[in-house]
C-alpha cells in the first residue's frame, strides 16, 4: 500500500465521518415542521428522522462516489467551472428522483403529514433541495478547505525541499575549498624540504577525517569546532611557525552553544589568504566572545595581489547561518583590523 493510497483512504473517512454527522443533524431537522403542526407523534417522528437521515447519506454518497465515477466515465476532460456545474445539476436531480421514487412506492407516506401544506405535493421536494443544497455547500467548502490547505502543505514542502538542497550545496562546498587550501600549504612544505611535513599529511588526513564526520551536521558546539581548530592551527604552526599568533579566548560557558561546522577555520584560513604572513608582520588572529557573539578578528595587512577568491568562505559561513537560524553574520573592516561576528546558536 502505497502513501498516497492511505492519504484517499483517510480523506474518504474524514469526508465520511462528517457526512454522518450533517445526517445526523438533517434527520433531526426534517421532522420539526410535522411537530410544530400537529405535534409529537411517535411513528411520524421516526418514519420523518429516517428519511432525513438516509436521504443525507445519499446525497454525500452521490457526490463523494456516483458523481466522480460519473464524470470520470462521460466528462473527463471538463473544466472546473463546468465540473462544478454538472455536480450541482446531478444532485439536484438526483435528490428529486429519490424523492419521486419514494412517493410512488410509499416507503415513507410522507405527504400524509404534510395535509397543511398550501402545496402539499410539494413540501417532500422542497425539503430535498434544501437539504441536498446544504450537502453541497458543504462539500464545496470542504474541497475549497481541501485545495487550500494542500497548497500551503505542498509550498512548505517545496521550501523545505529547497533549503535542504541550499544546506547540502553548501556542505558540498566546504570539503573540496578546505582541501584545495591544506595541499596548496601541503605542497609549499614540499618545495621547501620542511621536516614537519610528514606530521602535517598526518594532522591533515585526522583533520579531514574530523570534516567528513563533522560536516554532516548543520551545527555543532563550539568546543567541538574549537578541537578541530586546533588541529588546523598546528598544521598552520608547522609552516608559519612564529609569523602567524592565534589568541582564543572562549569562557568555558560559550563552549556549550553551537556555531556551522568548520566556520572558524574557513574564517582563519581567509585571514592568512588575504593578509601578509612573515617575521616582520606577523598575522595576528583573535577568537574571543563579544555581545554574546563569537569574533574572529586579524590585524589588517593585506597583500598587494591576493589570489582570486569568489568569496566562497564567507558567504558560505553567511548562507549557512540563514538555512539554520535566519540570522546572517557581520563583517567590519576598518583601517586596522578585519572583523567577523558570528551569532551564537543556542
Amino acid at each position: 500500500m502505497t502513501p498516497k493510497y492511505y492519504s484517499k483512504m483517510f480523506n474518504r473517512l474524514f469526508y465520511w465521518r462528517i457526512a454522518l454527522i450533517n445526517a445526523l443533524v438533517v434527520s433531526l431537522v426534517f421532522p420539526v415542521s410535522s411537530l410544530l403542526r400537529i405535534g409529537y407523534h411517535r411513528e411520524i417522528f421516526v418514519r420523518e428522522c429516517t428519511l432525513g437521515f438516509l436521504f443525507t447519506i445519499f446525497v454525500w454518497w452521490f457526490n463523494l462516489h456516483a458523481f466522480p465515477f460519473i464524470e470520470q466515465k462521460f466528462f473527463p476532460s471538463v473544466n472546473q467551472f463546468i465540473s462544478q456545474a454538472l455536480r450541482v445539476f446531478s444532485t439536484l436531480t438526483a435528490s428529486y428522483l429519490i424523492i419521486y421514487i419514494d412517493e410512488r412506492l410509499g416507503l415513507f407516506q410522507i405527504n400524509i403529514d404534510l395535509g397543511d401544506y398550501i402545496y402539499p405535493e410539494y413540501g417532500n421536494e422542497f425539503r430535498a433541495v434544501i437539504t441536498a443544497v446544504i450537502v453541497l455547500l458543504i462539500v464545496f467548502f470542504m474541497n475549497l478547505s481541501g485545495k487550500y490547505y494542500k497548497t500551503r502543505i505542498e509550498n512548505e514542502r517545496l521550501k523545505l525541499e529547497n533549503s535542504i538542497a541550499q544546506f547540502e550545496t553548501l556542505k558540498q562546498q566546504i570539503n573540496p575549498h578546505f582541501l584545495f587550501n591544506s595541499l596548496n600549504i601541503l605542497k609549499t612544505m614540499i618545495n621547501s624540504n620542511d621536516a614537519k611535513a610528514e606530521e602535517y599529511v598526518l594532522r591533515l588526513s585526522e583533520l579531514y577525517r574530523s570534516l567528513l564526520i563533522t560536516n554532516q551536521k548543520e551545527q555543532i558546539e563550539i568546543s567541538e569546532e574549537l578541537f578541530v581548530l586546533q588541529n588546523y592551527i598546528y598544521m598552520l604552526k608547522a609552516r608559519f611557525q612564529e609569523k602567524i599568533l592565534i589568541k582564543m579566548d572562549i569562557p568555558e560557558e560559550y563552549k556549550s552553544g553551537f556555531i556551522p561546522p568548520f566556520s572558524l577555520q574557513m574564517l582563519v584560513e581567509n585571514c592568512i589568504k588575504h593578509n601578509i604572513v612573515s617575521e616582520r608582520n606577523p598575522l595576528t588572529i583573535e577568537i574571543k566572545i563579544e555581545n554574546n557573539q563569537l569574533i574572529v578578528r586579524n590585524n589588517l595587512q593585506l597583500k598587494r595581489t591576493v589570489e582570486y577568491s569568489n568569496n566562497i568562505g564567507l558567504t558560505n559561513i553567511n548562507n549557512r547561518y540563514l538555512n539554520n537560524i535566519g540570522k546572517t553574520i557581520t563583517i567590519e573592516k576598518d583601517e586596522d583590523h578585519f572583523t567577523v561576528s558570528l551569532p551564537l546558536i543556542s
